[in-house]
Order: structure tokens, then sequence, then C-alpha cells
């Protein structure tokens, strides 16, 4: 048994994607921490009138940190969490070459989030050559699904015609999904879309939307932001891991305390402050229950974060 569909993005405005033949369809959301898709609602509720299975991706990127990344596009989702298969889409693009092995890090880190936030466990989109090329072996250990893309030609396909992959997984073994055209047509629509057959039946596709473990607060926290003179206050919960030692301050950039935390050490922080004039992002935390220190994390002109966020 499987399913056919198509995934859509920004490029198929003013499509009705319920009327179109289809099992399900799988909605571009987000990109990076500031994009959503301008077609994602409308995209989403037809998908779901129609009685269509849905997916909903994050294009991940490689130049803004991979938790804020998470936290946007469950911010976004969340209406869907639990209908929705959840997919993190694993490509290049203009301004971020994630396609290498440290980018396979933070895939991870964003599936692990996701999952540890939501209890579903999402799906991994990419193409053959980089499922070939990279190592995946953590990500597989993981559990996480493969939806593998692979096109023979650019030649138009009208309807849906399901194929067998030209080539083979290295590391899945087997996928989930196969996107084996980015040239299908179909009436109702007059542009070319991306087509995809699902290996299963809609109970299958339920059970990638739905959680399959318990999570102490499935909610999704809205951080809360205030200002203070020239400094931005966010307060957040997280743990902060520094890549190179770090000093701890008295306050943001000013009186060292001659202590440090070292490469590789955790820091639980309650937030962070931020002012361009200061050149860097200070998380927060409590010494001993009462002081509050704090550590750079991230150089705020570049946006190059000095560590790793759980």
């Amino acid at each position: 048994m499987s399913l056919n569909g198509f995934d859509v993005a920004s490029y198929q405005a003013g499509m009705n994607v319920g009327e179109v033949a289809g099992d399900f369809v799988l909605v571009k959301a987000t990109e990076g921490i500031n994009y959503t898709n301008p077609e994602f609602n409308g995209h989403v509720k037809q998908t779901l009138s129609a009685g269509k299975k849905l997916g909903v991706y994050h294009f991940i990127r490689n130049d803004s940190d991979i938790k804020q990344q998470a936290d946007y596009f469950l911010t976004v989702v969340k209406p869907y969490i639990g209908k929705a298969m959840l997919v993190l889409d694993f490509e290049n693009t203009t301004g971020s070459t994630i396609q290498n092995q440290a980018g396979v890090g933070l895939a991870k880190q964003w599936l692990d989030y996701v999952y540890q936030k939501t209890g579903v466990r999402p799906v991994l989109y990419t193409g053959i050559s980089c499922e070939n090329s990279l190592d995946w072996s953590s990500v597989v250990k993981a559990n996480y699904g493969l939806w593998i893309a692979q096109y023979n030609n650019y030649n138009v396909v009208n309807g849906y015609q399901p194929r067998d992959l030209y080539g083979s997984l290295k590391h899945w073994k087997t996928a989930v999904m196969f996107q084996y055209t980015s040239t299908g047509r179909l009436p109702g629509w007059n542009g070319t879309l991306d087509f995809d057959v699902f290996y299963g039946d809609k109970s299958a596709w339920d059970k990638y939307a739905k959680a399959t473990k318990m999570v102490t607060n499935k909610s999704i926290v809205r951080k809360t932001t205030t200002k203070d003179g020239v400094w931005t206050i966010t307060n957040e919960v997280g743990t902060f891991r520094p890549s190179q030692k770090l000093g701890i301050f008295k306050y943001p950039g000013l009186e060292l305390t001659g202590k440090y935390y070292d490469k590789g050490e955790s820091v639980k922080y309650f937030g962070y402050v931020s002012n361009p004039q200061a050149g860097y992002v200070y998380i927060a935390y409590r010494y001993n229950s009462k002081l509050i220190y704090y550590v750079a994390c991230r150089e705020i002109a570049t946006g190059r974060a000095l560590g790793t966020f759980e």
C-alpha cells in the first residue's frame, strides 16, 4: 500500500491544493529564524479541509542558531502538531552551504530538539547523493525516517507514476517517502509539481504525525522580551555549552570574575541580554542561587554562536 502526493512552497501561490488530486500535501512552513511561507496557512487549511494527509517542513540553514530555528518552526506549526508529519529539509541554498558533515550534526541537533519538545519524531529530507556521501549513522541510529529525492531527468511527468529509486541508499535501509520528479503535472494547476510516493497507508502516515513519547510540557513557550535602556532582555530557559573557554562577568561584558567556563561545560541559563554596542549576546545564569552572572554566547555582528544550545 502506498500514497501519492506532492509538496509545495511559495512557488505554488494561488493554487488550491485541496482541489488537485493526491492523498497528501507537504507544505513548507519556515526557513531559518525569520521566514514563514506566505502560502503556509492557506495551503494547510485546504489540505485538511479536503481530508488529505498533511506534512509541514522547515528548511534548515547553517547561518542561524539551530535551536532558534526549531523554536521558530514549532511556533508556526503549533496548531498542527499531532496532525502533521514534521519534516526537516536538508539542502544547500543561497548563503547556506549545509550539505557537509558539520551540517549533519546541525540536522541531528534540530531533529533531537523537535522530538524532545513535541514527542513527534521528525523525518529528514535530502537527495540521494547527499545521503550516500555523508555519514548519517547518528541520525539513523536515532530512528529518524528518510524522505529521499532522486530525479532521472526533467521530462514532464503527467499524473502520478511512482518508480523505483535509481541507485541505492547507503545509511538507511529503507525510505519513508520518495520524491521522484520535480516536473509533475496534474489537472487543476498550470505549473509543475514535485511528486512524492509515501510507502504506507493513511494509518502509517498518522503514526509519523503523532507523538511517540511523553513530553513533560507539550506547550511551545513563547519568549518574553523587554527593554531596559539600550539592553534587550529575553526570558528563556536552556543549556549552553561553550565551544571555547569563556570568561564569566558580573555584568554583561563588564567586571570579569576571574572564573571561566571551559569548552563543553554546561551552563543552565534563564535568559539572555543583548545590546548592539556591546558586540555580544550574554546568557544570564544564577550562581549559588543568589548572584546573577553573565557569559557571552553569540557575536551580534556575525551571528556566530560561541557554543551550542540545548
